[in-house]
């Protein structure tokens, strides 16, 4: 027979127990989430993105059609030139990319020169692009 003493003892071990195993589930569950915590910024920070091809796999025609689209895209973007050459979209001369003869496959970056005219003028361009990376930057005369 149960007495209001071995009750109340029963009660209370069984709260301590479950106390004490909510204290141990609290102190896993901080664990894992830590653990994930570290996993995901491990992949957000290393991993290896999708990076384009390498400059010794893009052919000369890739390249220029690639600097060709970008800089029609930013031509509506550069008022100065549109001015200076009269149209947002100005016929372009291609001139020779000269690739590296002994590092070709450490080549990061190719030099795209280009010659854009327009009815008001002519401007010569220097399209770099980073075939990896997937961006060209440009210089003028």
């Amino acid at each position: 027979m149960l007495t209001l003493y071995g009750y109340i003892r029963n009660v209370f071990l069984y709260r301590m127990n479950d106390r004490s195993c909510g204290d141990f589930m609290k102190v896993i569950s901080m664990k894992f989430i830590f653990i994930l915590t570290i996993i995901a910024l491990a992949a957000v920070f290393f991993w290896s993105e999708d990076k384009g091809p390498a400059c010794y796999q893009v052919s000369d025609e890739q390249a220029r059609t690639f600097v060709k689209n970008d800089y029609l895209q930013r031509m509506k973007r550069w008022d100065n030139d549109v001015q200076l050459l009269g149209t947002e979209i100005p016929k372009i001369t291609w001139e020779k990319i000269e690739r590296s003869l002994t590092d070709v496959e450490d080549e990061k970056t190719l030099l795209v020169p280009f010659k854009a005219e327009g009815p008001d003028g002519k401007r010569m361009y220097y399209g770099m692009y980073h075939c990896e990376e997937g961006y060209v930057e440009y210089a003028n005369d």
